[in-house]
Parts: C-alpha cells; sequence; structure tokens
C-alpha cells in the first residue's frame, strides 16, 4: 500500500526524497488472516513502533485518518517468490521496535552533493544539527550522530569530533560520510525500552520483501529504501484487472 496525506509531514518526506507518496506498507497473513504490516509512530494512530493490524481495523483508521491509499498488487512470479513464514518470523523478530528516527534522514542521502532538493544547500543537516546539539545532544545523537559513528566504527563522538575523524582518518567531508551505504545490522542505542535495528517505513517493506526472498541472493540494505525506491522496484502488476469497486469509485484511474 502507498500512502499519501495532505498535512506537511508527507510532504516533506515527498519533497526530501522525490517521491508522489510518504508512507509504505505491506500486507501479510498470519494463520490465514489479512493484516497491514507498517512502521508507523501514532502521528494518526492508536499504536506507534513495528505492528500489524488487521485488515477491516487499519482500513477504517486509514479512513479516520484521511489517508489516501493506492494498493500495488504483485506479479504473479513474484508472488510466487514470496515466502510467507519467512516474512511473518521476520515480523515477529521487529515487532515493536522504535519508528526508525535513527537512520531516517540516511535514505534520502546516496551522493555527497547530489541529493537534497532545491533550496537546500548539502551542509543543511550537519549545521542543522550542530545547532540542535547545542540544546540537546541526546536528541542530535539519535536522530543523526549515531549513525555517522557507525559509519566511522566510533562511539560517542559528537557532530564535530565526527567532522573531525572523518577527515584526519579517511580524508572525507562530513558529506561523503553521510553517502555511505546505511547496513541493515547496526544495532542503535537511544531513548525507548527496546531499540536496536531500525526502520522507517519504507525500508521496513523493503526489509519484509529481502526476509521473503524477494531480492534473492543480491546484496540489499533495507534501511537505504526511501519511499519512492519501494513503488519503483519492478514487483508489480502494471496491467491487472481491477475489482468493479474501484472502476465505479475511479473510472480513470488504473489502480486502486
Amino acid at each position: 500500500m502507498m500512502i499519501m496525506r495532505l498535512d506537511g509531514l508527507d510532504q516533506i518526506i515527498m519533497y526530501g526524497t522525490g517521491a508522489y507518496v510518504g508512507h509504505n506498507t505491506v500486507a501479510l497473513r498470519f494463520d490465514g488472516e489479512l493484516y497491514i504490516v507498517e512502521s508507523q509512530d501514532a502521528w494518526y494512530w492508536p499504536t506507534p513502533n513495528l505492528q500489524r493490524t488487521k485488515w477491516a481495523d487499519w482500513i477504517k483508521q486509514a479512513e479516520d485518518a484521511s489517508f489516501s491509499v493506492s494498493h500495488l498488487p504483485m506479479r504473479e512470479e513474484i508472488r510466487a517468490k514470496f515466502d510467507n513464514k519467512k516474512a511473518t518470523e521476520f515480523f515477529y523478530e521487529t515487532e515493536g521496535l522504535p519508528y526508525g528516527y535513527h537512520n531516517i534522514l540516511y535514505g534520502w542521502i546516496d551522493t555527497p552533493r547530489d541529493n537534497l532538493p532545491p533550496l537546500l544547500p548539502n551542509e543543511f543537516a550537519p549545521i542543522l544539527f550542530s545547532i540542535i546539539e547545542m540544546i540537546s545532544p541526546t536528541l542530535a545523537y539519535n536522530f543523526f550522530t549515531e549513525a555517522l559513528n557507525f559509519r566511522l566504527g566510533t562511539t560517542g563522538l559528537d557532530i564535530a569530533g565526527v567532522a573531525a575523524a572523518a577527515a584526519t582518518q579517511r580524508g572525507m567531508s562530513i558529506q561523503e560520510l553521510m553517502a555511505q551505504t546505511e547496513e541493515d545490522g547496526w544495532e542503535y542505542t537511544g531513548y525507548e525500552p527496546r531499540d536496536g535495528r531500525s526502520w522507517v517505513c519504507s525500508a521496513y517493506v523493503a526489509a519484509i520483501y529481502k526476509a521473503a526472498g524477494l531480492f534473492g541472493d543480491m546484496e540489499i540494505n533495507s534501511t537505504e529504501f526511501g519511499p519512492a525506491d519501494v513503488y519503483e522496484l519492478n514487483f508489480f502488476d502494471e496491467h491487472y484487472e481491477r475489482p468493479q469497486e474501484c472502476i465505479e469509485a475511479d473510472p480513470e484511474l488504473p489502480y486502486c
């Protein structure tokens, strides 16, 4: 499911990532019953964190939250590859982990200088978080700096320390360090009772796909996936026959 809500938050995500949606979820069956699985932080939802919700409850909550929801069905050959048992096992392993604030920014950044949208200079993030660090060092470390420490193999360095270490140890700018790959296995510390691996909504959908075997033997870091990275995958059926309810509701649209 690809979701947009005209609330400002989704539009920031869309502006920052180049996507046409701000939220992604995936449908899974548990013992035959259909659920929506997602990484959420309860902005319009009764529960936060990595979670599952019965389909009937989820679609009612989506209506109450004024979500615009698009259904992207998988191609038949992709559905045939999907290992539902492994996907549900992965969900049980990660259920309840916090929303991925630790690395949300790093799914947006793939190159040192060519990712941020117009009007935002490439130095924007480190300058912004340096200011935040003066007010709340913990907040800056959770959102920005711990991920950079992982890239350096260090712990506890503040932003100035990270910049100095990147320059002296690697000959890199902080922008080059930010562009390094976010790796799936990194275990974050933080402010939640249960922290560890960190996924935003789109990254968690990609992680489910990875667990289900859809990427085969490719080396995939799901934490690098933004919303557009998910819906641009060649997994979805662009020529499926829409149910009559979809045709009646949206005669001109090629999707539900």
